[in-house]
């Protein structure tokens, strides 16, 4: 009895999209905030907190202001500074998308073939050359 209620419904038609409309939903498409751009930003908050909190200095002890107090006295951070500055670099890193990275990966493999074949033909090659210079 549904199958029959549907089927009297009128058809609806689409209207067709014109260029102006097509390229305003290519640049939406474009510029969209992709899905791991929100997931950054949910986890990136923490981190920063983080961050602010390593780029702190602190002092373990107090010393007198002396010689051995200047020595001893200095301040240090929690995280080491290489650590830090690979975070640094790490965030302005850009990365390749999934497709950029398959499409070169599989460059690089049809390369690597590609080359394993010469190398190959030209070992059968000279191997041939030299029975042939040596036996004779």
């Amino acid at each position: 009895m549904a199958e029959q209620s549907k089927s009297k419904l009128p058809r609806r038609r689409k209207t067709a999209e014109t260029v102006r409309q097509r390229a305003d939903k290519q640049l939406q498409e474009k510029y969209a905030e992709p899905k791991n751009k929100r997931l950054k930003g949910k986890i990136y908050r923490p981190l920063s907190v983080l961050g602010r909190v390593a780029q702190k200095e602190y002092n373990p002890v107090r010393v007198p202001d002396n010689k051995a107090g200047r020595i001893l006295g200095k301040k240090i951070h929690i995280i080491p500074k290489f650590i830090r500055e690979a975070w640094g670099e790490l965030r302005i890193v850009t990365w390749s998308t999934r497709r950029e990275a398959l499409r070169l990966t599989s460059a690089v493999i049809i390369f690597s073939v590609v080359f394993a074949i010469f190398i190959q033909i030209m070992d059968f090659i000279f191997s041939k050359l030299v029975k042939t210079i040596l036996i004779k």
